[in-house]
């Protein structure tokens, strides 16, 4: 009776341990998709923190001369979160660890009246999340365009100089724009999904402010 009530024992332990291991994996697999959704939420919060930051500093300016990362982060504009120490330089590098970068951008007259701001190394998600989120169909925003593409590279230069009035976009070149056209922002989920073609974590997404 005893070795008969000890077996029963053992398997309701390794039933028990089962039941355990699956619940484990279940909460593994739920904390990871939450946590990459707060990382990708905490993406679109950084973005427009900085979007702001710049317009505030260059406010009573006309134009964005010398415009870069460097003059946001030593002007204190840059989250102490989002700054990362290298030996040559510090960059600003956003929640899911890839970095941004900032550039002044030209208008139809050549003068620097606009800026861009990329953000690399982005998920499939992280990418269709941004597309379809409205960052400013209000003209006084100051929103122009969005560029999807993908790269394994930096971004080292501003990819939508050429794009000036809401009317404009070329979807070939992954330039989407905010106005009254086909495809205009914020994109729908399927058309967000068809633009973000990365598969690994190599998606990029810039945007254009006036």
């Amino acid at each position: 009776m005893n070795s008969n009530e000890k077996g029963r024992s053992m398997i309701e332990m390794l039933g028990v341990l089962a039941i355990v291991g699956v619940l484990s994996v279940g909460g593994i697999l739920g904390y990871t998709k939450a946590m990459g959704k707060y990382k990708v939420n905490q993406l679109t919060n950084q973005l427009a923190e900085l979007t702001i930051n710049i317009r505030s500093l260059f406010f009573q300016q006309q134009e964005f001369n010398g415009l870069n990362e460097e003059i946001l982060i030593n002007a204190g504009l840059v989250p102490s979160t989002m700054l990362n120490q290298t030996s040559s330089a510090q960059n600003i590098i956003h929640s899911l660890g890839g970095k941004i970068k900032i550039f002044p951008s030209l208008d139809a007259h050549g003068k620097e009246k606009a800026f861009e701001l990329y953000a690399d190394k982005l998920t499939l998600g992280a990418c269709i999340e941004i597309a379809t989120t409205d960052w400013g169909a209000d003209p006084s925003s100051g929103f122009i365009s969005l560029f999807i593409g993908t790269s394994d590279e930096e971004i080292d230069a501003p990819q939508m100089e050429d794009i000036y009035y809401p009317t404009q976009y070329n979807p070939t070149l992954g330039i989407y724009t905010t106005g009254i056209h086909e495809q205009s922002l914020p994109l729908s989920p399927p058309e967000a999904l068809q633009a973000c073609t990365c598969t690994t974590n190599n998606c990029v997404v810039g945007m254009k402010y006036m």
